[in-house]
């Protein structure tokens, strides 16, 4: 029986395997990739291209994003979430040098750490600890 090559699972298990030449692909590690791809491409984007604030980074609501709550991870094979906690990894480390790279340009502009705080919704102590 064909089975995904990412995640393991069965094609009987699986809303939709895509078998390609040596290696198949379920639906749920395709939806990996998507958000892989996804926030990779938003990462690069030079910071004017962001969306304002308020607004979801991905053109997509938080609450209909899938894997950012908990009962998706029941049905993702180890390997799988191996995979995925590597990439989330990675990209929290590169939002955390956007993020220092942005404060950084705001304070090259003269605005003070309380706005800055505000913004990140903490003291203007804790903003400039973590960031200054």
């Amino acid at each position: 029986m064909l089975a995904c090559s990412f995640c393991g699972k069965k094609a009987d298990a699986v809303g939709a395997l895509v078998a390609g030449p040596a290696v198949n692909i379920c639906d749920h590690c395709i939806g990996i990739a998507v958000r892989v791809i996804e926030t990779r491409d938003a990462l690069e984007r030079p910071v004017s291209s962001q969306p304002l604030s308020g607004q979801p980074l991905f053109g997509q609501p938080l609450s209909g994003r899938s894997g950012l709550e908990r009962s998706g991870w029941d049905e993702t094979g180890d390997e799988a979430l191996l995979c995925e906690i590597a990439v989330t990894s990675e990209l929290v480390d590169k939002t955390r040098d956007r993020l220092q790279s942005q404060i950084g340009e705001l304070r090259r502009r003269g605005i003070d750490w309380r706005v800055i705080g505000t913004a990140l919704g903490v003291s203007h102590q804790i903003a400039q600890e973590r960031f200054g």
